[in-house]
C-alpha cells in the first residue's frame, strides 16, 4: 500500500488528490482522495477530518498520514544518535503533550498552537479518524509515518466527549441492563474508546479474555493494571450503588451483546462488582474460565445470597496477598 501511495501521488503538493483505486484494493471503481501534509501538522485538524468527511462520497476513500512517537525518533536518528533522538523525543512528548493535558495548560496551548499536534500515538491517531466519521480500512507504516485508509462511516460519534485526564469514565452494563459509567485510572492512549470495535475485528480476544494486541494500552497502564491501581477509581461507583466490592464484571455493551440470550437474562439481574468473581475462585483469566466462574458466583449467590459476597471477598484477599494474584 505504502508502495502505490510513493508511485501515484505528490507528497510535496499542498492538494487532496484524488487517483484511481487500483486492483490491489479489490475495491474496483472507487477513488481514494489523499489528504497530503500529515495530519499531526494541520490546524485544528480534528475539524478538518470532520469538514472532509462532509465532503467526500461514500464511493471515495481518503488516505490519512500522521508521525507516530516511534516514528519521530527514527526520523530524528537519521540525523542525531538514538539517545539524542530518545531525549529530544521524550522532551517533547512531556511539554507538547503532556502538558497540554493539563486543565490550567489546555486552553492557553490550544490558542498558542491552534491545536496542532507534532507527537500523536498510533491509537490516538486512528482514534481521531474513526472519531471524525470514518471506518478505518487499511493501516501500513513506513520509517517515518503510519498511512491510514479510511472510509466514510455511517456510524456518529460526536455525541460522545472524548476524554483527556487521568480518570476515564467508561461506559459499562450495570444491573438490569442499565448503562452506568465506571471510572477507572486512564491506562490508554487518547480517543482509544474509539477503537474497541476495530480492535475485536482487527485481532479478537486474547486468552484473558480482553482484546488481543491491543496498542491503545500504554506501557505504565500495563503496571497499573497487574497491580488493580487502575481500579481505585471504582470506589466512588460503590459509594454510588452502581457497584458492589465482589460481583460479575462490568463488561462493556459489544462483549455484553455477543454472549448468548440465556446468559445475558441471567447475568443483569446481579448488580456488578469491583472484585470479580475470577480472582477470589482463583481461576485464569481467560474468557472462559471468567464465564465459568462468573456462573459459579451466581450458583452460590441462589443458595447464600447474603453470605456469598463476605467469603469470596476475603478469598479474593487472600489469593492476591498470600498467592500474588495480579489483575491483566
Amino acid at each position: 500500500m505504502i508502495d502505490f501511495y510513493l508511485n501515484h501521488l505528490n507528497l510535496s503538493s499542498s492538494d487532496l488528490q484524488k487517483v484511481n483505486l487500483s486492483d490491489d484494493f479489490k475495491n474496483e471503481g472507487k477513488k481514494i482522495i489523499y489528504l497530503v501534509k500529515p495530519i499531526n501538522k494541520f490546524s485544528f485538524f480534528q475539524k478538518k477530518i470532520k469538514k472532509l468527511r462532509k465532503e467526500i462520497n461514500d464511493d471515495q476513500y481518503l488516505v490519512f498520514r500522521f508521525q507516530t512517537l516511534k516514528g519521530r525518533i527514527r526520523r530524528i536518528e537519521k540525523k542525531k544518535p538514538r539517545f539524542i533522538a530518545k531525549t529530544q523525543v521524550g522532551l517533547e512528548f512531556f511539554f507538547f503533550r503532556l502538558i497540554p493535558r493539563l486543565f490550567f495548560f489546555r486552553k492557553i496551548y490550544s490558542y498558542l498552537s491552534n491545536e496542532t499536534i507534532l507527537i500523536l500515538s498510533k491509537a490516538e491517531g486512528l482514534g481521531r479518524i474513526v472519531y471524525g466519521g470514518f471506518d478505518i480500512e487499511r493501516v501500513e507504516n513506513s520509517v517515518s509515518y503510519s498511512y491510514v485508509l479510511a472510509s466514510p462511516s455511517e456510524k456518529n460519534h460526536s455525541s460522545k466527549k472524548p476524554s483527556f485526564g487521568p480518570i476515564y469514565g467508561m461506559p459499562r452494563i450495570g444491573k438490569n441492563g442499565k448503562i452506568i459509567t465506571v471510572f477507572k485510572i486512564r491506562t490508554m492512549h487518547p480517543y482509544s474508546e474509539f477503537l474497541h470495535e476495530y480492535i475485536l475485528k482487527q485481532n479478537g480476544y486474547g486468552e484473558k479474555g480482553k482484546p488481543k494486541n491491543d496498542f491503545r494500552v500504554t506501557s505504565w497502564g500495563r503496571i497499573l493494571r497487574k497491580y488493580w491501581i487502575d481500579e481505585i477509581p471504582q470506589i466512588f461507583n460503590v459509594l454510588k450503588g452502581e457497584l458492589k466490592l465482589v460481583g460479575l464484571r462490568p463488561v462493556s455493551e459489544v462483549y455484553f451483546n455477543e454472549l448468548g440470550e440465556e446468559y445475558k437474562n441471567m447475568r443483569i439481574n446481579y448488580k456488578p462488582g469491583c472484585i470479580p468473581p475470577y480472582v477470589a475462585l482463583n481461576k485464569k483469566s481467560s474468557k472462559e474460565e471468567v464465564i465459568e466462574a462468573e456462573y459459579e458466583y451466581i450458583k452460590m449467590k441462589k443458595s447464600s445470597p447474603y453470605t456469598t459476597d463476605i467469603i469470596l471477598f476475603f478469598r479474593a484477599l487472600t489469593n492476591i496477598i498470600a498467592f500474588n494474584k495480579r489483575g491483566t
